[in-house]
């Protein structure tokens, strides 16, 4: 009978108690059906004592750190089991004949990596398999497939989902998990070549559409005061999580933004804290829960979504130590290409001249400009060569130390961080005046097991960043960069003076390397506590949990910027030369200004009862937390909830999971302040039943589930600050009292009346989901189709008036529907040493209006109920007048005369007059599709990953007037034009293809871009991209040679971030708009050691 399973060979000679020892039955990887006999146990001393043959292996198997593992199976390839390792990692094996010498061998353990090794020695080989981590897998076993070396190998633990699923507070078993959510893991972030982990989920989680709006982080250098907040200068941010370290991306979760208040809550070790400027090496997994069930406990906040970041956590055992040390070039992406002087001039007495104007330049300007015979007085300079910084660098480091014993495990992670930013900079002084950051970052965990009942956990993170930039301030320069001409000014007079003019009297190289310097200083502390007690002396299965956190952040900011004059040289008659002084030296200053500070205090406390009788297991929770938020000079912001969940499963085949919250916030009216919310779930596993069971074995999950849930959201602080509670203020406004009139006196009422109605608003979400598992773990998948219906939406009214003279406040009346379906899908597998895998992740989004109280619209075409979320209105170019008599009769704007290449626009309800009647929606109403595809393999040491992402469906409108008009009126003068109105329409070109844009008009022109304010669709373009978000190759040093340094592992790689892009529209980078800070190319490379 066991020989149908495996064949262990021992020498023909053994006694009959040696031949009576027990072997274990091993299951046959594959097709073969699973051993249901109890078998006896196969031990590393029963192959030792077996073996009498000389043809004998011995050796050792351990993990990346070269620590011991135990327990690893060794098989043959056809399945023949010959033994596992004992407690020390070591295995005594005897060679068959049928394998003959240097046979090839299957070394494998449950939640490492498999492995197929050639054993060339008769003793002391030792064994290591170096991980290939599979992106995206769901595999509830954890394992996973590794890279190969004939000497050496190394089983490292597959940290991903090993059969469990992040929760908001913890994690709970994968197979009764009912909510949707996705996942991406430390490997996946750590290929990602970035300072923070946010640069990591595009394109990696299904439902989260990731756009990158900044390309640097841009810090506030705004101080502020009680009086921004309670004149409303500044909203309050305390409903959300504070101060946010992101302005560069904007997180929209099925269709969801930030813009809307609406961007996920981010949970960092299970407390709500909106961090994302963490390095990627010190993230264990980033986790987003999509559905009502999953983010109850959430209550006035559980419509938003959640993303649950889990940092490294302490791994028990003899002291494991990881050092990484990368470096990066950056690029900066697709950057405007300005005309040359000698186009500037010639297509600017162009556009003078279709405005009936003179031109500004000669032919002897023209023939200056283009010889370069007078550098000064017809200078060509392209201020991006001259600004930009060829390829500044970036780097990071990492090392983390974790151990532990049986009653206590730790780990320390530090991190660090020093990225240079795009400008050039100046040997001449002592500081630096280029926009840089610096991160020093510390995660620090111990977990105690008390006793036997009682675990204790003490985690802490720090951060400290400095972020500096230029005197008059990044922002500044990208914008001056973008709006000057190339002949405004040389960088350098002949006297080695900053050059300039009238027009001009800041130069942008003078702002660059002699403005002085801004720092803006983070410091950032958050300590938690978890507690949990296991009560089953009392009754079995009762616990409780306590956690608390206390976290601190301030900014603030040192200004020491100076100011240096700028010279215009002129030459006089008898050729001497003068200098015209523009603006005077300023010493550098000294200043210290906070910019915000916040603190936080949480404190949660649970305690639950799980069982299982049989067949049949259930669990219940009763939960209570609190945070409290303290920021800048807001009065405390309190958010609580008072929660229970329960859930029951049969046979881990049927499953019923419900939730009830009754949550309250402190910024609504008293007695309005607390509310019920909740969710219930129901799941069935098919591949649990008998049919499936005894007929489709390689059908391992087949899982149905759907929630339903009533969810909230606290968006109220977007809207002011305590805006049911009007407020005065002192106003410098005349105001007569009496007979006589004092001066300006007087106290007048906020800019805007309260709302004493104000409430949360309300989502009702459906989520009904497939998750499947086949072909032996091989294939998994997760599919969704999603229904959430939005009311007592935060909005104004638009049948509103303005007789009473103040602002309406923002009223719950909106109703909106967001719906669509998600799915993602990875097939990995193994052929001997080539491992492989391939996910990818789809959305498909579609939002609608169902209610907005607009003003009633005379046309229906002017109605924006019933259309997308957002959607944009405005006038259609249907393109340009091509005579005068087309512009004499064509409707137009009234007051405005047309012209002879002018943009037409249609005039839909064909009353001759183009009227706000006539805006209509632009672009696609059609539901946005989001998307990623990931992919990699390793074989022999070496392994290749990808990751490309991209968008359908999606317009981008691009009313950048400096780059499509060009000319505009700017310091007396005409401001910086690109190459892009080459295509503009000229008589020659009228009627052709070539045609993108206007006439050219000097100094602006209102009717063809900006008209009535309304937006246009000449600016509207296909917003479709694709890019290669990520690449990474890298090669594991062989085991022999590791083994030699006395190191665990080493390896080096080179990895890249947005390597490559394919854009409809090619003009501007699809995500990000200038003047904003361009997107970056990072190429890095690296090493990782372990020991």
């Amino acid at each position: 009978m066991y020989k149908q399973y495996f064949r262990f060979s021992i020498n023909r000679f053994l006694t009959k108690k040696a031949i009576t020892t027990s072997f274990v039955v091993l299951v046959i990887l594959g097709s073969s059906p699973l051993v249901t006999k109890a078998q006896p146990e196969l031990t590393a001393q029963n192959n030792k004592n077996s073996i009498a043959s000389t043809d004998q292996r011995t050796g050792k198997v351990t993990d990346a750190y070269n620590k011991p593992l135990p327990g690893v199976v060794i098989k043959t390839l056809n399945g023949q089991a010959l033994g596992v390792t004992d407690e020390t990692g070591a295995f005594y094996l005897e060679m068959t004949p049928e394998m003959g010498k240097g046979g090839k061998l299957v070394f494998s353990l449950r939640g490492y990596q498999q492995q197929v090794v050639t054993l060339n020695k008769t003793q002391g080989n030792l064994i290591r398999l170096e991980l290939s981590f599979l992106p995206g897998s769901n595999i509830q076993n954890g394992e996973k497939q590794a890279i190969t070396d004939t000497n050496l190998v190394v089983l490292e633990s597959a940290t991903a989902q090993k059969g469990e699923m992040d929760a908001l507070y913890g994690a709970v078993p994968a197979y009764r998990f009912l909510g949707s959510a996705a996942t991406t893991t430390h490997n996946e972030l750590s290929y990602t070549p970035a300072p923070a982990y946010s640069y990591a989920l595009p394109g990696r989680l299904a439902g989260l559409n990731v756009i990158q709006t900044e390309g640097f982080y841009m810090p506030s250098l705004a101080a502020q005061t009680d009086v921004d907040i309670f004149v409303g200068n500044i909203p309050s941010n305390s409903s959300g999580t504070g101060p946010t370290d992101n302005n560069q991306f904007t997180i929209q979760l099925r269709g969801h933004s930030s813009s809307q208040g609406q961007s996920p809550v981010v949970i960092i070790d299970g407390i709500q804290r909106e961090i994302y400027s963490l390095d990627p090496d010190q993230i264990e997994s980033v986790t987003v829960l999509k559905d009502a069930l999953s983010t109850i406990l959430l209550g006035q906040n559980s419509a938003r979504g959640a993303l649950v970041v889990n940092t490294l956590k302490p791994k028990a055992g003899p002291p494991r130590i990881g050092f990484t040390a990368q470096t990066a070039i950056q690029q900066s992406l697709q950057l405007p290409k300005p005309l040359s002087a000698a186009k500037y001039a010639y297509l600017l007495n162009e556009a003078l001249l279709n405005d009936g104007k003179k031109a500004a330049y000669t032919d002897a300007d023209f023939q200056a400009y283009l010889t370069g015979s007078d550098p000064y007085g017809h200078p060509d300079v392209n201020w991006y060569d001259a600004l930009i910084k060829d390829n500044p660098l970036m780097t990071r480091y990492n090392l983390n130390i974790t151990g532990g014993g049986k009653k206590a495990s730790y780990l320390v992670d530090l991190g660090y961080l020093d990225q240079d930013g795009m400008f050039k900079g100046s040997n001449d002084h002592t500081y630096k005046t280029n926009t840089s950051e610096k991160r020093y970052s510390i995660n620090s965990k111990i977990n105690f097991e008390v006793n036997k009942d009682f675990n204790l956990g003490l985690n802490l993170i720090g951060r400290i960043i400095d972020n500096n930039q230029p005197g008059v301030g990044t922002s500044t320069i990208l914008s001056n960069l973008l709006t000057t001409p190339n002949n405004a000014y040389p960088i350098y007079n002949p006297d080695g003076s900053f050059g300039g003019t009238s027009n001009y009297t800041n130069n942008l190289m003078a702002q660059v390397l002699e403005s002085g310097y801004l720092t803006e200083q983070e410091r950032d502390i958050m300590v938690n506590l978890d507690m949990r007690y296991k009560l089953d002396k009392w009754l079995p299965g009762w616990w409780v949990k306590l956690n608390g956190n206390v976290s601190v952040e301030s900014a603030s900011f040192i200004n020491r910027s100076k100011q240096v004059p700028i010279f215009q040289m002129s030459l006089g008659e008898d050729g001497d030369t003068t200098y015209n002084r523009f603006g005077s030296t300023v010493n550098q200053n000294n200043t210290f200004q906070s910019t915000s500070w916040a603190r936080y205090w949480y404190a949660q406390a649970s305690t639950g009862y799980d069982k299982t009788i049989g067949l049949n297991s259930f669990g219940a929770k009763l939960f209570y937390d609190q945070k409290q938020t303290l920021f800048n000079f807001d009065l405390p912001a309190v958010l609580s909830n008072y929660a229970f969940q329960g859930n029951y499963n049969y046979a881990r085949k049927y499953f019923v999971e419900g939730a009830l919250n009754y949550s309250g916030y402190s910024r609504y009216q008293k007695g309005h302040q607390y509310g019920l919310f909740y969710a219930g779930g129901l799941g069935w596993d098919l591949a649990q039943e008998n049919f499936i069971k005894n007929n489709a074995h390689w059908i391992n999950q087949l899982k149905l589930r759907g929630t339903y849930g009533r969810t909230g959201n606290a968006n109220v602080d977007k809207y002011g600050y305590y805006i049911w509670n009007a407020h005065f203020e002192n106003v410098n406004l005349s105001y007569p009292i009496g007979s006589e009139y004092p001066g300006p006196i007087g106290v007048q009422e906020g800019q805007t009346l309260a709302n004493v109605n104000a409430t949360w608003e309300k989502a009702d979400k459906l989520d009904l989901g497939l998750d499947i598992d086949l072909f032996n773990h091989h294939l998994q998948g997760s599919f969704d189709y999603y229904h959430e219906k939005y009311s007592d939406i935060m909005q104004n009214r638009g049948k509103s008036i303005a007789l009473i003279g103040l602002n309406y406040p923002a009223e719950n009346i909106g109703r909106a529907l967001y719906k669509g379906f998600e799915g993602s899908l990875t097939y990995q597998n193994a052929a001997h040493n080539f491992n492989y895998y391939i996910t990818g992740n789809a959305s498909l989004q579609y939002t609608k209006v169902l209610f907005m109280d607009e003003q009633q619209q005379p046309y229906p075409w002017n109605v924006h109920t019933g259309l997308p979320v957002g959607q944009r209105f405005g006038l259609i170019a249907d393109g340009f007048i091509a005579s005068a008599d087309e512009a004499a009769t064509y409707a137009t704007i009234p007051g405005y005369t047309l012209r002879v290449g002018d943009v037409k626009y249609k005039d839909l309800n064909g009353d001759g007059v183009i009227d706000q009647f006539d805006a209509t929606a632009l672009g696609k109403t059609g539901p946005l599709l989001y998307y990623g595809l990931s992919a990699g393999f390793s074989i022999k040491g070496f392994e290749f990953n990808f990751l490309i992402q991209g968008v359908q469906n999606r317009d981008i409108y691009v009313d950048n007037l400096v780059m499509d008009a060009g000319f505009q009126g700017q310091n007396n003068g005409y401001g910086q034009a690109y190459e892009q109105i080459q295509n503009r329409w000229t008589p020659e070109t009228a009627g052709t293809s070539q045609v993108v844009y206007p006439a050219l008009n000097a100094g602006g022109n209102g009717y063809n871009y900006n008209p009535l304010y309304l937006s246009s669709s000449l600016f509207l373009h296909n917003g479709n991209y694709l890019r290669l978000k990520n690449v990474g190759v890298a090669y594991n040093l062989p085991a022999v040679w590791t083994e030699r340094l006395k190191l665990g592992s080493v390896k080096i790689f080179i990895n890249a971030l947005n390597l490559w892009t394919w854009a409809a529209y090619d003009q501007v980078d699809p995500e990000i708009s200038l003047p904003s800070y361009p997107m970056q190319r990072i190429i890095n490379t690296g090493i990782n050691i372990k020991l």
